[in-house]
């Protein structure tokens, strides 16, 4: 795998560890966006929290979500592909407190500046540091990796700002670089079209005319699955399943501005959940409660625990 690896990567040019297209990396306004806020706060950026300068662990490794919090510990894989590697949040996780290791590293992302920051703490925390490395500055729809390849596929609030468009072909890209029978976790990558914590920023949104490029795009648990299984990656992984990555009944924020007692309320739906929406949904299997209050959807092929 790593001979044809190289000889895709040979179509690329490398600077400073970095590869990018010969014809240089696409130049478009949800580049330039993502580049912008990098340059300004590249730890807000990537978890909209601010980083106040700070490079620690904790920092760095901010708003580690559940699905890695349960990833197995002392596991080595051959080669790990991630999708929005950003500064290497999720590797930088995984390495240091699940002591994961594997033989090759492709780290994806559209934001040199973010890869720059990888770089710098790739060496300062030692992020896999016996894998070979391979950070690609490009699109994540046209990735330079042979067919099954991949042992594991990783994205963490990715696909959340992609282009709806551009999230089937980039799929498609992960269906066909993944072996058979191998896996992937997206983690918080797909917010519920229903949850009533939008509604307020996207009416906002919608009446000031106000759509940056990587504004959030909305899902329903049946558009997940059909793009799932139309990409091919229900074919590739063993089985799969969309499960809850947070909850929400109010936002937080509007544009910012904090919401009164939006993180009580959400104290007492969550309690209420617990002896009555959820035990709806266990016996009816419906859909009512529980996807209602869901603020981002997951979607994990194989379980983690099964890797």
């Amino acid at each position: 795998m790593s001979n044809m690896a190289n000889a895709l990567l040979n179509d690329w040019t490398t600077r400073d560890g970095i590869y990018f297209p010969r014809d240089g990396a696409p130049v478009s306004a949800y580049r330039q966006q993502w580049e912008q806020e990098a340059a300004f706060d590249h730890v807000r950026s990537a978890i909209a929290t601010t980083g106040d300068g700070r490079e620690d662990f904790a920092t760095l490794a901010g708003k580690i979500g559940e699905v890695w919090q349960r990833f197995p510990s002392d596991q080595h894989i051959g080669t790990v592909l991630e999708i929005g590697c950003g500064y290497g949040r999720i590797p930088l996780y995984l390495s240091r407190e699940k002591k994961l290791t594997c033989d090759r590293y492709f780290g994806v992302d559209i934001a040199e500046t973010m890869l720059r920051h990888f770089l710098r703490y790739r060496a300062a925390f030692a992020i896999f540091p016996s894998a070979q490395y391979s950070l690609i500055c490009g699109s994540a729809d046209a990735l330079p990796l042979p067919n099954d390849s991949v042992d594991l596929c990783l994205s963490s609030a990715v696909f959340l700002h992609m282009g709806k468009q551009f999230v089937q072909r980039t799929l498609h890209e992960i269906a066909r670089v993944l072996k058979p029978g191998g896996a992937f976790i997206f983690d918080a990558s797909f917010p519920n079209r229903y949850c009533p914590a939008f509604w307020p920023t996207r009416a906002l949104n919608a009446l000031s005319g106000r759509r940056p490029p990587n504004v959030l795009k909305y899902y329903t648990r049946a558009e997940i699955a059909r793009r799932l299984e139309t990409s091919g990656l229900t074919r590739k992984a063993s089985g799969y399943r969309i499960s809850a990555a947070s909850w929400m009944l109010l936002p937080k924020n509007v544009w910012r501005l904090s919401v009164p007692g939006a993180r009580q309320i959400l104290r007492i739906a969550i309690l209420r959940r617990a002896s009555l929406i959820f035990s709806t949904f266990r016996t009816r299997g419906a859909t009512l409660g529980v996807p209602f209050l869901e603020r981002y959807q997951k979607d994990i092929l194989k379980d983690a625990k099964n890797i």
